[in-house]
């Protein structure tokens, strides 16, 4: 199977495409249409925000290994050691908003 999300996890594709359109807009995609349900009723059950956690955080990994593995599919390494960087940075904050967001759920 040859599909984007192989390709992508192996470090094929472009750096931009990965950061920018799977990374950034996809990772806002998935917030919003997975987090819309708990703007109207915080008081999710708490399959809903497992089964949720659980693909947020597939997801999650999916993106920062394929960000990490493209980052120096680019002309100038400067944009890869950035991507590098900034991909620490939004692994720890992935991680912080997972605990934060857990600590304030009402099941």
């Amino acid at each position: 199977m040859n599909n984007f999300v192989t390709r992508y996890w192996r470090g094929e594709g472009p750096l931009w495409r990965a950061y920018w359109l799977y990374g950034v807009a996809g990772s806002l995609a998935l917030v919003a249409a997975l987090g819309a349900p708990m703007l109207h009723d915080p008081k999710i059950s708490v399959p809903y925000y497992l089964g949720a956690a659980i693909v947020t955080a597939a997801y999650t990994i999916w993106i920062l290994v394929a960000v990490w593995r493209c980052a120096f599919n680019v002309k100038d390494s400067l944009w890869g050691y950035l991507a590098r960087a900034l991909t620490v940075f939004w692994s720890l904050n992935m991680l912080f908003v997972a605990v934060f967001l857990g600590l304030d759920l009402k099941f």
